[in-house]
């Protein structure tokens, strides 16, 4: 399993070289979205990835460092696929996982009035996002915890953190969280844990991780605030100092092997 880091800013003003959160979990088989930040689409094709093993698509909540480049990434994977004349067929699905379905139904509203109206030949799904197992395609199985990050709307979580286990191995992805929503977020054990620190400072997370007895074996940063953007050794050691050497302060267009 791969990890690709395509874009580790928290919504901040605009810092050189980071751009808004987005990441893919990749296996042999398929290509996994976890937020679909500004320039995600941009980063992985330039970095390789290709675009076409696209399967799904999980938004943790709808503010716009999390949404902002959907449309752009549904938009390459046509455009990628007419290019190379090897499209997704009629076969062929992508699932979109959203705890806003309106904002997913506006980007495609954008789409259908782009050229060619957005006909594709491949289909796409939209799910609304709800506690528990979302997907399981033989290849991937998410589930999802919600987080405190945005309130509840009649008693719904409208944000959320997403378990991912393929391949032998558990990740966790936070979204954006509360730090008391870190014991609720890890199980017992897991292979990585990327966490967000746009709302955080180091030493608060790897703190709730030991307060709530959880065992992460390698703690990826994302999603960074202004401070870890600023200067990402000083950071870097930070992370070390509080967690150990098993710690990455992630940046834009890193690949990972889980």
């Amino acid at each position: 399993m791969k990890l690709h880091t395509l874009g580790t800013s928290a919504g901040t003003q605009p810092f050189s070289g980071f751009h808004h959160t987005c990441h893919a979990i990749e296996t042999e088989h398929g290509l996994y979205f976890l937020d679909a930040g500004e320039c995600g689409a941009y980063t992985a094709h330039l970095c390789g990835i290709d675009l076409l093993k696209t399967k799904a698509i999980f938004v943790s909540h709808p503010h716009m460092d999390h949404v902002g480049g959907l449309g752009n990434l549904l938009w390459y994977i046509r455009k990628i696929g007419l290019v190379r004349k090897a499209s997704l067929t009629e076969n062929d699905n992508i699932d979109i996982f959203t705890p806003n379905l309106k904002t997913v139904e506006g980007v495609f509203q954008i789409l259908r009035n782009t050229e060619g109206d957005f006909v594709t030949a491949h289909t796409h799904t939209v799910h609304a996002v709800h506690e528990g197992e979302l997907f399981d395609n033989g290849d991937i199985r998410v589930e999802a915890v919600a987080t405190h990050h945005m309130p509840f709307k009649e008693d719904k979580p409208q944000s959320f953190a997403f378990r991912i286990y393929a391949e032998g191995k558990a990740v966790v992805y936070s979204g954006d969280m509360r730090a008391e929503d870190i014991p609720a977020i890890l199980p017992e054990q897991c292979d990585a844990f990327l966490t967000e620190t746009g709302h955080h400072q180091i030493e608060d997370i790897t703190q709730g991780i030991q307060d709530a007895e959880r065992q992460v074996n390698r703690l990826f940063f994302v999603h960074h605030g202004g401070y870890i953007m600023r200067d990402v050794p000083a950071a870097l050691e930070r992370a070390k100092q509080a967690f150990g050497e098993n710690v990455v302060i992630t940046q834009d267009g890193m690949t990972y092997e889980i």
